[in-house]
């Protein structure tokens, strides 16, 4: 697990450090909160590193990053799935709305 998030890490960190992405990311603010949204619909927590990672880099303000962490679950959210998938996803949608709509107040709050 470590050596998989270090390498993807280390290709992320690449990745963003281009200026055609960072001008991307600057200019699509918005579109950006919108993805990390999705992204933390994944129920795993190593894609929330990226936005993480943005954010120590100063690429996104707090809004993103947080928008991120609410609707990210992590690994606690398959027991549920195998559970009842219903729910799970229900909990995703809630977790998601709730996420865009602070995410968006707190966006153009200026944070």
């Amino acid at each position: 697990v470590f050596l998989w998030t270090f390498g993807a890490l280390i290709i992320v960190n690449a990745f963003i450090s281009t200026s055609e992405i960072r001008t991307f990311i600057q200019s699509n603010m918005n579109l950006v909160l919108i993805i990390s949204a999705l992204v933390g619909m994944i129920p795993e927590s190593g894609p929330h590193m990226v936005f993480a990672m943005m954010y120590g880099q100063h690429l996104i303000p707090f809004s993103v990053l947080l928008t991120s962490s609410i609707v990210q679950d992590g690994h606690g959210m398959l027991p549920l799935f195998s559970y009842t998938i219903k729910d799970a996803i229900l909990m995703k949608i809630v977790n998601l709305a709730i996420g865009l709509i602070i995410g968006f107040i707190l966006y153009f709050a200026g944070l």
